[in-house]
């Protein structure tokens, strides 16, 4: 698996890195937020444009990814919208989907950007190409929120992911019994063995709150914890996640 660097975080090796997302549905609630988040010393943060009240508005958008950027000047940004058919906030048509992403990443206003690679997957290999030449990299992501496909299944999206040329693989399920978290974890592992991209993988909800914190060990290299609040279920607080991630560092050494 390699190692992507960005801004001066390397990610691929060692303890997963800390992501937090900004949920605030007004900038001056995103403004607040970012004070608070701050605070937990996240590696990367998330903007979760799909909660931002004014996200069908592009420059308002594109003016809130500035303020995040100067507020976060040494973390990688990670820019998504998520769909609401894939557990986000708000429906969006496709087209302007596309085009909120291009626009984002062709004015360099985020260093990641969240590509729903099956929610769109007409045109998904073309434009994780297209982005990628406009300098961003780029995170090519699948979630169920309805269930956990089999292993197989897991294991044969991320490969998809990484043939379409993402720099990033993240999938997310929703467990319905413990089973359905080591089909996730099993699948982890099998393509940490084979992918040369880094990955990022976790079962959502209670039942599933274990694969967020074993990514040492499954080779999951991002884990997704909650600031001022939550952005998915099963999410830990940032603060007690770091701490859990650095005491199964030492036992594992």
């Amino acid at each position: 698996m390699s190692i992507i660097k960005i801004k001066n975080v390397e990610i691929g090796e060692g303890i997963p890195k800390i992501c937090i997302p900004l949920t605030g549905r007004s900038r001056d609630e995103i403004v607040e937020e970012m004070k608070i988040v701050k605070e937990y010393g996240p590696d990367l943060i998330e903007w979760r444009a799909d909660f931002f009240e004014e996200s069908d508005n592009l420059e308002k958008v594109c003016e809130m990814l500035e303020t995040i950027n100067d507020n976060f000047k040494q973390n990688p940004v990670l820019f998504t919208f998520r769909t609401k058919e894939e557990g986000g906030e708000k429906f969006i048509m496709p087209e302007d989907y596309v085009k909120l992403l291009k626009e984002v990443s062709k004015r360099k206003l985020t260093d990641i950007v969240d590509v729903q690679v099956f929610w769109y997957p007409m045109n998904s290999k073309e434009l994780v190409e297209e982005l990628k030449n406009m300098g961003v990299t780029v995170l090519a992501s699948s979630h169920h929120f309805e269930g956990t496909p089999s292993k197989e299944a897991i294991s044969e999206a991320l490969y998809t992911m990484e043939e379409w040329g993402a720099d990033f693989l993240k999938i997310a399920v929703m467990p319905q019994t413990e089973e359905d978290v080591c089909a996730l974890l099993a699948a982890t592992i099998e393509r940490k063995q084979k992918s040369r991209k880094p990955i990022i993988t976790m079962s959502m909800g209670q039942k599933g709150m274990l694969s967020r914190i074993c990514g040492e060990f499954t080779g999951s290299c991002i884990t997704f914890a909650a600031g001022r609040q939550s952005s998915a279920p099963g999410q830990i607080k940032a603060d007690e996640m770091r701490k859990v991630l650095t005491d199964i560092h030492e036992i594992l050494k």
